[in-house]
């Protein structure tokens, strides 16, 4: 946070986006990485409106002081994806004050610089300017060695995660894709060519499970419901002569104990 209060104005002169950052930096690693409170803890934090906050998030990003970090983070602790908020990193290099610069004549042979009110001494010539120390305004060598552990870190639980997935029970969603090897396997085991399982089959199948909230199952688990329909209406159909109907949701009062 301490980073956060030291920018300058010039830098960001928003005060509601300034109040937003102060309280994301209060959630986020002493790297700046790894903050992802929700827009609701956000709205409590500031007292602004979640649809404010939202905005000054935005207004963050675009100017540079945050971006969207590792998504993993939250992941492994908020189970419903629909419930995670978004995980962002805060940017202490942009926004660190610049370093002074020293602005050596042509006659300058003596190594000082004139000012109004005297002569500065400037720093011995050929000698490199001093680092600035300040955690407040520079990446330390020891943030950044602590940044590469929070990566591997974060990478270990993207894994863990992803390993988790075709276990993990959900209720179908609007964006819900199906696992290509899940399908694919499912696919060979009932029989079925490859090209069974149309888009048009994958669309019906979804708007029925989406208005159906309570029935939920893992990602494999769907994609044998899908393929279990799509192989009952191809059966249907070729005992009627006719092409399997993909928009059919009669085939959904069969899948209650799958």
């Amino acid at each position: 946070m301490s980073w956060a209060l030291s920018l300058p104005v010039q830098t960001l002169k928003d005060s509601s986006a300034r109040h937003v950052l102060l309280c994301l930096a209060n959630y986020a690693g002493s790297n700046g990485a790894g903050a992802f409170p929700s827009a609701t803890t956000l709205a409590q934090d500031t007292g602004l409106s979640e649809r404010t906050v939202r905005y000054k998030l935005d207004v963050l990003e675009e100017s540079g002081l945050i971006k969207k970090g590792n998504q993993a983070i939250a992941a492994v602790h908020i189970d419903r994806h629909d419930r995670r908020p978004v995980v962002y990193d805060l940017q202490l290099i942009r926004g660190a004050n610049p370093a002074p610069r020293t602005n050596r004549g042509a006659d300058d042979a003596t190594g000082c610089n004139s000012q109004q009110n005297g002569v500065q001494p400037e720093t011995e010539r050929g000698a490199e300017s001093a680092p600035n120390t300040s955690i407040n305004h520079q990446v330390t060598k020891e943030q950044l060695q602590q940044r590469e552990i929070d990566s591997a870190v974060a990478a270990q639980d993207r894994s863990a995660v992803e390993s988790q997935d075709d276990r993990q029970r959900f209720a179908m969603f609007a964006t819900w894709a199906p696992n290509e090897k899940a399908l694919s396997d499912q696919i060979a085991i009932a029989g079925l060519p490859a090209e069974a399982v149309p888009e048009a089959a994958i669309r019906a199948f979804m708007g029925f499970f989406v208005a159906k909230p309570a029935t939920v199952d893992s990602s494999a688990g769907w994609c044998y419901r899908l393929v279990q329909w799509v192989k009952r209406e191809r059966v249907k159909a070729s005992g009627q002569g006719k092409t399997p109907d993909c928009d059919a949701t009669s085939w959904a009062n069969d899948l209650g104990d799958l």
